[in-house]
């Protein structure tokens, strides 16, 4: 890697004074700073990670303790909890925000207006999409963090696969059904649907989309904030006030449509796991499926020159099929899902806090950002960094995801909505049970939620 030439202004004043006095040494000689991420037992991403972070202390002197634990939140927690978190960790948006409410985190408002070290020339917020900046602000006075990248949602489609049976890359749900159609009819399995575990998550991905594409209206119901976003708190306010309810027409439209569309997936979606749906449509034996942008590299390396293939977004649901619609696709992940956070403990070690700081400017410089991209397939935020060829079909067209109806709230609810679903597909349940499922679903995991962070009415759920 070639090595930047400029970093923080306090440290490059601390090597020019070392070297006039003789001793040329490296920025932050001496500093050891925790760092956390996870990456679970992924291999080429520990690797690259390793690469990067020794990189690191070579160009400023500081060391870098990298703590990959795969069990990442419990271990996490509990470190925060024995006053032992790390100098800098990072996290998907939803625990980011709780955690700077718990106290754990600094707050990025101030550093935001200033410029990066590693991407100077601008307000450090100022390299961000604007959906992505106004997501980082849980309030005008309050940012939990930088993010530097995203996994983008896609559905993978075999296109000689389309191209045999005369189809066209479809963009509406009817066309999408269409096209399902014909391959169905030409003997293709259409669609490799995992929903074994909430880990396989197409059910989930899925109908975050299709609920938020067949109900738009209820994010300006539930924002109290007027941020564009549904909250945790938000959700919390609005369940208790009668504002979300799953039997409403237009939800279990939603559920019936993908009831409908299950028509087209293999016949063990429900004992499917994620790796072999990705697995079936590498090997060319279904025509499409729905997967991570980080799935690309194990995706090309099966296929080869076999068949040619391309991504698209989940269809646009146009008023053909629902009247009331939004219009947009919703983009699936597209959140910042890596945000790196300092610990706010740092506040009492200004030496230390510069040296995070640093280290976090330089984990979300253009430069590492569009490495991750090419080693990683992970889509970088910054409008500084340009997209591999590779990962072109990835760039976000679609409207953000405003509310997470499924994988915004806990994993205890992500597990009853995937339950119900395997129920409500197989014909277990109705969709009036599945909805009504829903309902008391939402209703005891949020109250829980309400418990664990004194939110009421009374307190206006600490908004």
């Amino acid at each position: 890697m070639k090595k930047r030439n400029f970093v923080g202004a306090g440290l490059c004043m601390a090597m020019a004074a070392a070297m006039f006095a003789g001793t040329e040494v490296k920025a932050d000689e001496g500093i050891k700073l925790v760092f956390a991420q996870d990456l679970d037992t992924n291999e080429t991403s520990n690797r690259v990670m390793n690469e990067i972070l020794a990189e690191y202390t070579e160009l400023t002197g500081t060391e870098i303790q990298f703590e990959p634990s795969s069990d990442y939140r419990t271990w996490l927690m509990t470190q925060f909890a024995a006053g032992q978190g790390p100098d800098v960790y990072t996290g998907i948006i939803y625990d980011m925000s709780q955690d700077y409410q718990s106290g754990y985190l600094v707050n990025f408002k101030d550093i935001y207006e200033e410029e990066s070290a590693y991407d100077p020339g601008q307000a450090w917020k100022d390299t961000l999409p604007d959906y992505i900046c106004e997501r980082m602000y849980i309030s005008a006075d309050d940012v939990p963090g930088y993010p530097t990248a995203t996994a983008v949602v896609r559905i993978f489609y075999n296109k000689s696969m389309l191209d045999a049976v005369g189809a066209e890359v479809p963009t509406t749900w009817v066309e999408f059904m269409e096209v399902c159609q014909l391959l169905k009819d030409a003997g293709n399995i259409p669609f490799a649907f995992p929903n074994a575990t909430t880990a396989d998550l197409s059910w989930l991905w899925f109908n975050n989309s299709i609920c938020s594409q067949m109900n738009p209206g209820i994010v300006e119901v539930l924002d109290v904030s007027g941020n564009g976003y549904v909250e945790l708190a938000e959700i919390c306010k609005g369940m208790d006030e009668g504002n979300i309810d799953f039997t409403d027409e237009s939800m279990m439209a939603s559920f019936e449509l993908m009831k409908d569309f299950s028509q087209y997936w293999t016949s063990d979606y429900n004992g499917l796991d994620q790796n072999t749906a990705v697995e079936m449509f590498a090997r060319g034996e279904v025509a499409m499926v729905q997967a991570m942008s980080t799935k690309l590299e194990s995706i090309e390396a099966i296929v080869g020159d076999s068949f040619e293939y391309g991504v698209m977004p989940v269809p646009v649901i146009t008023e053909e099929t629902y009247e009331g619609v939004l219009g947009k696709s919703v983009i699936l992940g597209g959140q910042p899902d890596i945000i790196f956070g300092m610990n706010k403990a740092l506040e009492e070690d200004p030496e230390k806090y510069a040296a995070a700081l640093d280290f976090v400017q330089y984990m979300s410089s253009p430069e590492i950002q569009a490495r991750l991209a090419e080693e990683l397939c992970r889509i970088p935020l910054a409008t500084t960094v340009d997209l591999p060829e590779k990962l072109a079909g990835f760039t976000i067209t679609e409207e953000p995801l405003r509310m997470a109806w499924f994988t915004g709230i806990n994993e205890k609810l992500r597990n009853y909505f995937q339950r119900a679903g395997q129920e409500y597909l197989s014909d277990a349940i109705t969709v009036e049970e599945f909805a009504e499922t829903m309902n008391d679903s939402y209703e005891e995991v949020l109250e829980e939620i309400k418990t664990e962070n004194g939110w009421s009415a009374e307190n206006n759920y600490g908004l």
